[in-house]
């Protein structure tokens, strides 16, 4: 009895050891080995590909908080604005880790195959932030560009980096061209919520100033992120998302959950995909000047879902385009991208009657 005893005591006692020792060492190696993963992707992008796995995501953070080169920091690539705060310069040299790339532009925008000619007819204008712009890929690789190859319509391209909603309608309706456009494919980022809210909490932008534009103009201490800093990255992400964290290690769910969503404003607090869109409406409704143009959103299929089931004018119309290609680190489109998404965008027009009739194609 007492040596049966004493096996039980010694077999609680390993149980106890194993419980109290066993998580603290699993999270330290799960801790480390995700770092040097993360610390890889940094080093080598080229060597991964883009997913929503954490270490993916600590390397994109730790790009852009450290080394990234942001388009619109750039003095030779932007220049001021009095009304929009900043707008593209002619052009200029972009280069980051995974790309080295030249964007020109004109009063048309970023050159495309119709901006470069002499096209004739009801242009088909394009609004957006960085994805539209083309960040990461030359002038003749921008979905923009690549649909003006492909239809007898005039294609602009007025997407510009960081733009909320409300500036890419006040950069397209300043265009001589406006009045005559009876088409416009608005893109969709989470990003432009803070614009957008802001524009209709108050009535208008913030005034942009010069001094606010030379504050744009700068390298924000731009440095190689080493490996301590993406452990401590690490180290937060695992303390502050334990959930979303591990299941995104082992392979069982993207990250982020609900709990680390990009849904966020900067303030951080949560909010439901209904908001953009209902506030991203709200702005359209605010210029009567496009009550007569077909307004064609894309975006995040949350927000075009959101778009689609609620309620919204007659000439406003979803559009799902999956974005597929990405740059690792980057997480913009790459060539391959722009060139889904053009034929994505295409084969949506082409499916109803009011996008054959922006791509010119007859009922």
């Amino acid at each position: 009895m007492a040596k049966r005893l004493s096996r039980v005591k010694i077999i609680f006692f390993h149980f106890v050891m194993w419980a109290v020792v066993a998580p603290p060492f699993l999270a330290a190696v799960v801790l480390f080995s995700v770092s040097i993963i993360a610390y890889d992707i940094l080093q080598h992008p080229e060597r991964h590909q883009n997913s929503r796995r954490i270490w993916n995501i600590i390397a994109t953070d730790l790009y852009y908080v450290y080394e990234a080169d942001i388009w619109h920091n750039q003095k030779e690539c932007v220049q001021y604005d009095d009304k929009l705060l900043y707008k593209p310069s002619h052009g200029c040299h972009f280069v980051n880790k995974e790309f080295a790339t030249d964007l020109n532009f004109s009063e048309d925008g970023r050159l495309t195959k119709s901006s470069q000619s002499a096209s004739s007819g009801p242009p088909l204008f394009f609004a957006g932030d960085s994805e539209t712009m083309g960040w990461g890929v030359n002038d003749d690789e921008t979905f923009a560009s690549l649909i003006a190859s492909r239809v007898d319509v005039p294609v602009l391209n007025f997407g510009v980096a960081s733009y909320g909603t409300v500036r890419e309608i006040l950069r397209i309706r300043m265009h001589p061209r406006f009045p005559e456009a009876k088409c416009i494919v608005i893109q969709y980022s989470w990003n432009d919520f803070d614009e957008n809210k802001l524009f209709l909490t108050q009535g208008s932008l913030p005034s942009p100033t010069p001094e606010r534009f030379q504050g744009l103009l700068s390298d924000y201490g731009k440095r190689r992120a080493n490996f301590s800093d993406v452990v401590l990255h690490t180290f937060g992400l695992m303390l502050d998302n334990p959930l979303a964290f591990f299941l995104s290690v082992f392979g069982w769910h993207d990250f982020p959950l609900e709990d680390y969503d990009p849904m966020y404003s900067s303030e951080g607090t949560p909010r439901e995909e209904t908001e953009d869109a209902n506030a991203f409406l709200t702005v359209l409704a605010a210029f009567s000047e496009l009550d007569d143009k077909k307004l064609f959103a894309m975006g995040p299929s949350r927000f075009v879902s959101a778009l689609a089931g609620g309620t919204r004018p007659g000439n406003v119309f979803p559009i799902w385009v999956d974005y597929a290609d990405w740059y690792t680190l980057d997480m913009h489109p790459n060539e391959k991208g722009h060139r889904e998404i053009a034929t994505q965008i295409l084969e949506q027009l082409d499916r109803t009657k009011e996008g054959r009739h922006c791509l010119a194609r007859g009922p």
